[in-house]
């Protein structure tokens, strides 16, 4: 028996160690590189909020938790470091009571990093537990009568951020960052009768489901889970920082590299005691 055909008869138990540590190297090393291909869609957000005019705000609409935060996490951190480097004001709406925190931890982070202040910058409006298409129908008629105070319970009216949004007309961008498919109450209820630019950050797995959207021109960018974040890092600048976006990408470009290789050599194996068999005068089963 060759050394191919041997491959066929590992135990899974070894396959399991080989990818975890496949995936665990980059994520301890934190390779500094990102990713040189950006998708368009990904290319396509950034630009959408490189084009939001200063004197408009960005809703960044948070639905995601603990539950998804290795995806989510960093494709909200990286729309929000690039809006504070540009200057554009937005506000944080968390749809979910735990990540509610997580969200205004980020936020609170970087804008210390880049010198930028709260209500003045930025604004966190807390945790709102629904309904959602009742809220997001409400917010382009009467974004102050939807949203009165923030997450400390200070009035919209008297922050800076806030005090001049009043409906859909000073609201330049929708940003969703969900694992689910929220996006679609956006679409329907505020996107698409007011004609507001709406990107879309989902886990990879749900990313599928958003390209008839893209392609129908009702979204106006995406960010495709963790890769699609370290995408995006690329764009404002962060290409030679160890992140945890950069270092997720190279861990999973890794393991489907590493699965290819095993699924090639388990097949060249398989023809070659194949063909062995028959030049033996055997017979195979199958």
């Amino acid at each position: 028996m060759n050394v191919l055909e041997k491959l066929q008869t590992i135990d899974r138990r070894v396959l399991y160690l080989l990818i975890a540590a496949v995936i665990a190297v980059p994520l301890l090393q934190r390779p500094s590189r990102h990713p040189r291909i950006v998708f368009a869609e990904v290319r396509n957000a950034y630009e959408t909020l490189q084009k939001v005019p200063k004197n408009k705000i960005v809703i960044i609409s948070c639905v995601w938790g603990p539950g998804t935060r290795a995806e989510n996490e960093p494709q909200t951190r990286a729309i929000i470091r690039h809006l504070l480097m540009q200057g554009t004001r937005f506000v944080i709406l968390s749809w979910d009571q735990l990540g509610s925190q997580l969200t205004y931890e980020d936020a609170s982070e970087i804008s210390s990093e880049l010198g930028k202040r709260y209500g003045t910058d930025w604004v966190h409006l807390g945790y709102n537990p629904g309904p959602m298409y009742a809220i997001i129908r409400g917010l382009g008629k009467s974004f102050q009568e939807v949203f009165k105070v923030d997450r400390f319970g200070k009035k919209l009216r008297s922050i800076p951020a806030t005090r001049n949004v009043r409906d859909y007309r000073d609201i330049g961008a929708v940003v969703e960052i969900t694992p689910s498919g929220t996006v679609a109450s956006w679409i329907a209820y505020f996107n698409q009768p007011f004609d507001v630019p709406l990107i879309f950050c989902p886990t990879a797995v749900m990313s599928a489901e958003a390209y008839p959207y893209l392609d129908s021109g009702q979204l106006d960018g995406m960010l495709n889970g963790v890769i699609g974040a370290a995408q995006y890092e690329t764009l404002i600048g962060m290409e030679n920082e160890r992140t945890y976006a950069a270092a997720a990408a190279w861990a999973l470009s890794c393991a489907h590299i590493f699965i290819i290789v095993l699924i090639v050599l388990g097949n060249l194996g398989y023809a070659l005691s194949k063909r062995s068999t028959r030049r033996g005068g055997g017979k195979t089963i199958g």
